[in-house]
């Protein structure tokens, strides 16, 4: 949140693939490839998963019911943001 308001989905997205590429692409691709990380972009933590429902799910969790930034390790072109409506999931591709 930025001054209570809120973060857009294209602050996620542009905080999301910062924090990803900068801090956790390397390692993470190292023993995780084809895994997907959750990350809650407020607190820079995550989650990770080969099932990516069973990863948002556990982040859900541990950091609340909000928007994650999603992506698939080793494939930057399947990144996207989780949107929860009574627990259920849509991903935009």
């Amino acid at each position: 949140m930025i001054n209570n308001q809120p973060l857009s989905l294209e602050e996620i997205t542009k905080i999301g693939e910062k924090f990803y590429t900068e801090e956790l692409k390397e390692g993470l691709e190292r023993s995780n490839l084809g895994q997907y990380v959750v990350i809650d972009v407020e607190t820079k933590k995550y989650d990770l998963d080969a099932d990516r429902l069973v990863a948002v799910e556990r982040a859900r969790k541990s950091f609340g019911d909000k928007l994650f930034y999603i992506i698939q390790i080793g494939s930057v072109q399947n990144s996207n943001i989780n949107f929860t409506a009574k627990k259920k999931y849509a991903w935009d591709f």
